[in-house]
């Protein structure tokens, strides 16, 4: 059973939102609670920048750029080295609401260029594990709409190679789903299960699924919060591939490449047979850290697919 091996030294309380930056030949992520955003090289330095109070899944803009969720806004920036050096600031979209037991989370840009991001309630506040979460979408004009509601850990969101399906994860379900999204509009129209990881897993997964990434070959990347690994589904959706990360809080995942310019989506990527490298962020919270001293680190394995290149947002 293959082994991601650590990467980076702790560097987050609790991180998520991973994309690849093939521009800058790195991978870029979150510390969500503490507001940072985080930027890795291959070699495993790492730099990073407080931008909120909270700071939800980073994505690329189709214009250059950048979008992110801050703690209950959308946010805009235009160059990552500018940021991280404090020559820049994020460009803060009106708030979508004011209630201050809610964050942003996680999501994904859709292949028509809006962005989804989903809300959840802080664990601990009294709203904790309430169906209270919406996934919301930010359309290119910059205007912000509720495409989901009445979810409670809305997490990981990928889309397959064709564009004709959307795979996401409500944390408790135990379950990755479809989403049937109108392409002209972004409109929900419906979400039902696809996969319940307790039956492809034979029994007690161990954690929940958290946040996602597809492939090149359809194949869905699941991270299991709690269970220290990442498994991969197959395109029928059996189960291909289950990858061991060594700390239990496993929160996302993502594929890109090792350089500048090398996003893992060629022929010559870092994988054995010219696929992709596989990051995985992980948490400190509800950790033990002299058990796992490891965990808030980032983690790293080549695999032997190729990526996709991260779908961008179009405002």
């Amino acid at each position: 059973m293959p082994t991601a091996q650590q990467l980076t030294d702790p560097i987050a309380e609790h991180g998520e939102g991973p994309v690849w930056d093939a521009d800058g030949g790195r991978l870029l992520a979150v510390d969500l609670e503490q507001g940072d955003l985080l930027a890795v090289t291959p070699g495993g330095e790492s730099s990073k920048h407080h931008v909120a109070d909270a700071l939800a899944c980073v994505r690329p803009r189709r214009q250059g750029g950048w979008v992110v969720a801050a703690r209950r806004r959308f946010a805009l920036f235009s160059s990552v080295d500018d940021l991280l050096a404090g020559r820049e600031e994020p460009r803060m979209l009106t708030p979508l609401w004011d209630d201050p037991d809610l964050r942003f989370n996680e999501g994904g840009c859709d292949p028509q260029g809006r962005f989804f991001c989903g809300s959840m309630a802080y664990g601990g506040s009294s709203k904790a594990e309430q169906p209270v979460g919406v996934l919301w979408r930010l359309d290119p004009d910059g205007s912000a709409h509720p495409a989901l509601e009445g979810l409670t850990i809305p997490n990981g969101l990928g889309w397959s190679p064709d564009g004709q399906r959307a795979y996401h994860v409500d944390s408790p379900s135990g379950e990755v789903s479809l989403l049937h999204v109108e392409p002209g509009t972004g409109e929900v129209l419906g979400r039902e299960p696809w996969v319940r990881l307790a039956d492809v897993l034979g029994g007690e997964v161990g954690g929940v699924p958290d946040g996602l990434v597809v492939d090149a070959e359809g194949g869905v990347w699941v991270a299991l919060n709690g269970a220290g690994a990442v498994v991969r589904l197959d395109a029928d959706g059996a189960l291909s591939e289950r990858v061991e990360v060594g700390v239990p809080g496993v929160t996302a995942c993502t594929l890109g490449g090792t350089a500048a310019g090398d996003d893992g989506t060629g022929d010559d990527g870092a994988g054995p047979s010219g696929g992709a490298v596989l990051y995985v962020t992980t948490s400190t919270q509800g950790i033990d850290l002299e058990a796992h001293p490891a965990s808030g680190s980032v983690f790293a394995l080549p695999v032997a697919v190729a990526a996709l290149p991260p779908l961008r947002y179009d405002g």
